[in-house]
């Protein structure tokens, strides 16, 4: 356990060593190469710059988990029974010289370092395993891919991927706000004086439990995570090299409606990145990352801050009209080879070289 600590902690650490190599790149700074060493080398302690912004990136964080235990190889033991076949899980208990037996529900023995997590009376085991290519990847060059809400990817050959995505973010995000609507109501109801005691306890007990809505959430993840999974899986198998758009960064936030920013929060990017850099690593697909800005307002086919986007539609300057995911999935596989426009170049910087082009 002191050691999954540990090894939280250095990677909170590098997690805040990654935003500032950024907030350096994007500095004015002078010697940045020497930053970057003393960053890498845990030689920021000793220079005011970086301890001044590792103690404005680096918060201060608490853990409130309660639910779950972390058990070495060496503490458990695993059984079988004649009757049901299924494995049992024997680890230690809080009484000496007992073990606490645990039933499982597959015959599977799992190895390694467990977590054992508790939820809604239920145990969790996680348990790592070895994963084994059994796909490899397609044969065709570099494919630029645009991350999109209504759809999980646009490629730059024109080809679309999930396209269900937006629609099922978009229900549980009205199914939440609906049910939270009413739960609001009912707890203004459970804290009225006015109401009976007994109707105020019913309320707590009945209509304000979290169980049918961790089972519905439990459900949404696992359909986002399959049509996102799913997306990838068919990506993978055309392109050998998959260039992406970095959308980890602060651009120029515009300000939308109260439901669109309610659909974006409720934007599943995460399972994105993250299955793509697991699968690409897996059936080993190169992933690259390009810088995002502007990638939607430019006009593929001239290279150059112009054409105009209208929805999906993108009308270019010589009168020719694209889609307007296509067009931005081709401008990211063009950056790829763009060498003045890098991953961390402000969005600023990013405008006015787009900008001089077209001038120039």
């Amino acid at each position: 356990m002191l050691r999954d600590v540990l090894d939280d902690i250095n990677l909170y650490t590098e997690a805040v060593k990654y935003k500032i190599r950024k907030s350096i790149s994007r500095s004015k700074q002078d010697n940045k190469k020497d930053l970057y060493t003393s960053l890498k080398y845990w030689d920021w302690t000793t220079d005011s710059y970086l301890s001044r912004k590792m103690r404005k990136y680096k918060r201060k964080t608490m853990s409130y988990i309660n639910n779950q235990i972390v058990i070495d190889s060496s503490n458990y033991t695993c059984f079988q029974l004649n009757k049901t076949g299924n494995t049992w899980l024997k680890i230690p208990s809080l009484t000496k010289g007992k073990r606490l037996c645990i039933p499982l529900n597959s015959t599977i023995e799992p190895k390694g370092q467990l977590r054992l997590i508790l939820k809604n009376n239920k145990v969790e085991i996680h348990h790592c395993i070895d994963k084994e290519v059994k796909r490899p990847c397609g044969k065709q060059n570099e494919v630029g891919v645009d991350i999109g809400h209504t759809e999980v990817f646009s490629d730059s050959n024109g080809c679309f991927y999930g396209e269900n995505f937006g629609k099922v973010q978009k229900l549980f995000s009205d199914y939440v706000k609906d049910k939270n609507q009413k739960r609001n109501k009912l707890g203004a109801l459970s804290e009225n004086e006015n109401v009976s005691s007994k109707k105020r306890k019913n309320i707590r007990k009945y209509n304000l439990g979290t169980i049918k809505y961790e089972k519905k959430k439990q459900k949404y993840q696992a359909q986002i995570k399959y049509i996102v999974y799913n997306s990838i899986h068919q990506l993978v198998d055309k392109a050998s090299v998959i260039i992406a758009e970095d959308l980890n960064f602060s651009g120029n936030r515009k300000k939308y409606s109260k439901d669109i920013n309610r659909y974006l929060s409720a934007w599943a990017r995460s399972h994105i990145f993250e299955g793509l850099k697991n699968i690409s690593k897996v059936r080993g697909s190169d992933l690259r990352f390009v810088n995002a800005a502007y990638t939607s307002q430019m006009d593929s086919k001239s290279g150059k801050l112009e054409g105009k986007r209208d929805g999906d539609k993108f009308h270019h300057v010589n009168g020719d009209v694209t889609h307007a995911d296509t067009n931005a999935a081709i401008n990211i596989k063009n950056r790829f080879y763009d060498k003045e426009i890098e991953r961390y170049t402000p969005y600023q910087k990013v405008k006015s070289i787009l900008l001089s082009r077209a001038n120039g």
